[in-house]
């Protein structure tokens, strides 16, 4: 994406979401995903900021990629463990679900190209309740890793992860606290070890 499609969704988005209410900004989100509809919406945006053909085009493929998620997470919602994008190359969304109840994947149409959907089945709990369940343990946590850096669920994998600084904690203790968190969770949790030097932002 270059710095103009950037700036361009940015502001777009901002205003989509209300957080800059503007009646003369156009939306970003074409009418449908149907070509008509998206070289309409492109050439809407065009007109109005006066970007460039594949500027414009990327900004759009990105807000329909936004609301697909949000479709999704929304249809989903019962089963939902996990949704992220890799849009590497092209444009792809994939997207966890518990159970072993297959989902086709799916194809839309997108102003950049299509946009795909994928499902993995068979995770065992949905993202919230690894939230839930996380939060109801974050206390415990903090108090036997006093130098905990960050904790974050990868729901990609379907783990809690826990970055802790080295020289602050020792391994045995830390691997001690991670088996017996595992075990209250009931999924896995995964240590990244940071450099002492390394400097983040609690969580």
């Amino acid at each position: 994406m270059t710095l103009m499609s950037a700036l361009l969704l940015s502001t777009l988005l901002q205003s989509g979401a209300g957080l800059m209410p503007d009646p003369d900004r156009p939306s970003p989100f074409p009418a449908s995903d149907s070509e008509a509809d998206i070289s309409a919406k492109v050439a809407e945006l065009r007109a109005f900021f006066g970007s460039s053909e594949q500027d414009t085009r990327n900004t759009v493929a990105t807000a329909q990629q936004r609301a697909l998620i949000e479709r999704l997470e929304a249809r989903h919602a019962a089963r939902l463990a996990g949704i992220w994008v890799d849009n590497d190359p092209g444009w792809h969304v994939v997207v966890r679900l518990t159970g072993d109840e297959p989902v086709a994947d799916e194809v839309h149409g997108g102003a950049d190209g299509p946009q795909y959907v994928h499902f993995r089945t068979g995770a065992a709990l949905t993202e919230a309740e690894m939230q839930r369940r996380t939060r109801a343990q974050h206390p415990w946590i903090r108090s036997q890793i006093p130098h905990l850096d960050a904790l974050a669920l990868d729901v990609r994998t379907g783990e809690l992860v826990l970055d802790v600084k080295e020289g602050h904690e020792a391994r045995a203790t830390v691997t001690t606290v991670r088996d017996h968190l595992e075990a209250q969770l009931g999924f896995p949790v995964r240590v990244r070890w940071q450099p002492a030097s390394s400097q983040r932002y609690p969580p």
